[in-house]
């Protein structure tokens, strides 16, 4: 069986994702729109200022009458606050008293600061003692200077964040279309597992992928169904796989999709699919990896399917690698790795036939002006990587990159790393 690099197979779950059903869309108010995905642009509904204004207290003056030959006084014909507008232009000679965000009256063109200015006792005139460096316009905020009305304030496919609600507040903006949230079915399956909360008896484990795939779900903007944990029994997992591709626009699973005796996930997926894609993806952890889309369903949907592998570290590389860029793909948004160059705390050993990742922290240093100044890269449990052990994902930000044909990296290398941001 020929084995795919994980960029062939994401690629192929994109594509598979496109050919669906377009993305459906809902109307939010701005107070629920945090976290969603903008489904149209929102575009800006006049000119932001809205009128030119002072950016520091200050003087309004003409810039023309400014001396050249050192302090030029000037007339303070009017005082403006925030809030106030002036119904009076400057005539030469003349400046205005203005506060920050004050509108800036008819006929000024500059702005000075206070602290470069000698305000007479009686407050009939001011000396400017020394002119702008920035010039003629200094500290004016013109009106449009940030956007302009009918611009693109925010454009589809944008993650709204606690900025974004300040930018659309500030554009009159109450309510925004988004993509719906993906419903995201989770199902795990294994004798050996228990759920958390429940005493494991001989030979058993408690199942730390089902709470670790429901919050990867939500972090990635989706809604998840967690199903209780199911036995190694075929028509129980055909029938839950049934419940989920009814209510879920997507289901994933953890374990079963291997080569044992009991994985009969993989011949569930099989079945429902009328042939699943059985990827041997060249990497590590997570080499066992399904993939496919049901066929028409009762509802008239078609639900993609993907069975990750059972490890705790390869159902969370996996979740990364493939799962969370097909809900972004589904909600409309773009996605693509967030690489930077790091510096490896230790060595890195891996597997020269796979592409590994290494799940570790990123710890970014003070910025400085050495170009080696990078941020360090440090594999968590003391680098054992092992795709069975749950203790390598506390704390972790970050995989480091060990691409197909490299069978170490030594302490103090550069290093390619992917930080797992939203």
């Amino acid at each position: 069986m020929t084995f795919l690099t994980t960029d062939e197979a994401r690629a192929q779950i994109l594509e598979e994702i496109d050919a669906l059903e377009g993305i459906t869309i809902e109307r939010v108010s701005l107070g629920d729109a945090l976290g969603r995905i903008l489904a149209k642009d929102v575009l800006a509904t006049e000119d932001a200022p809205r009128f030119s204004n002072s950016a520091r207290d200050g003087y309004a003056f003409r810039w023309a009458d400014l001396s050249s030959e050192g302090a030029t006084t000037l007339a303070i014909a009017q005082t403006i606050h925030a809030g106030e507008v002036s119904s009076e232009a400057l005539a030469p000679g003349e400046a205005a008293k203005i506060m920050t965000g004050a509108p800036v009256p008819a006929g000024a063109d500059t702005i000075v600061m206070r602290e470069y200015t000698s305000e007479r006792e009686d407050g009939g005139s001011v000396t400017i003692l020394e002119a702008p460096p920035e010039g003629q316009g200094a500290w004016v905020r013109a009106r449009g200077s940030f956007v302009a009305r009918g611009s693109v304030l925010l454009a589809a496919g944008q993650h709204i964040g606690a900025g974004d609600i300040g930018a659309l507040a500030g554009n009159g903006t109450l309510w925004v279309e988004v993509a719906r949230k993906p419903v995201v079915a989770i199902i795990c399956a294994g004798d050996e597992l228990v759920d958390p909360g429940t005493q494991p008896g001989p030979g058993q484990i408690i199942n730390a992928n089902a709470p670790m795939l429901e919050a990867a779900t939500r972090a990635a903007g989706a809604r998840p169904i967690v199903f209780p944990t199911l036995p190694d029994d075929l028509e129980v997992i055909r029938e839950t796989y049934a419940q989920a591709c009814a209510c879920a626009d997507v289901v994933i699973s953890s374990g079963g999709v291997s080569v044992g005796d009991r994985d009969f996930t993989r011949q569930v997926l099989e079945d429902l699919s009328g042939g699943m894609k059985f990827w041997k993806i060249a990497m590590k952890p997570g080499k066992p990896l399904a993939f496919g889309v049901t066929s028409t369903h009762e509802n008239g949907k078609r639900v993609p399917l993907i069975g990750l592998p059972g490890n705790p570290a390869s159902s969370f590389v996996c979740f990364h690698q493939f799962v969370k860029p097909a809900l972004a793909r589904m909600q409309g948004r773009s996605w693509k790795p967030a690489m930077i160059e790091a510096i490896t705390e230790g060595a890195l050993f891996s597997t020269p036939r796979r592409r590994q990742y290494f799940t570790g922290q990123v710890h970014f240093p003070p910025v400085d002006d050495s170009s080696e100044n990078l941020p360090r890269f440090v594999a968590t449990a003391d680098g054992d990587q092992d795709s069975g052990n749950p203790a390598i994902l506390a704390n972790v930000n970050a995989f480091a990159i060990v691409d197909q044909g490299i069978g170490s990296v030594e302490a103090k290398s550069r290093i390619q790393v992917e930080l797992l941001i939203i």
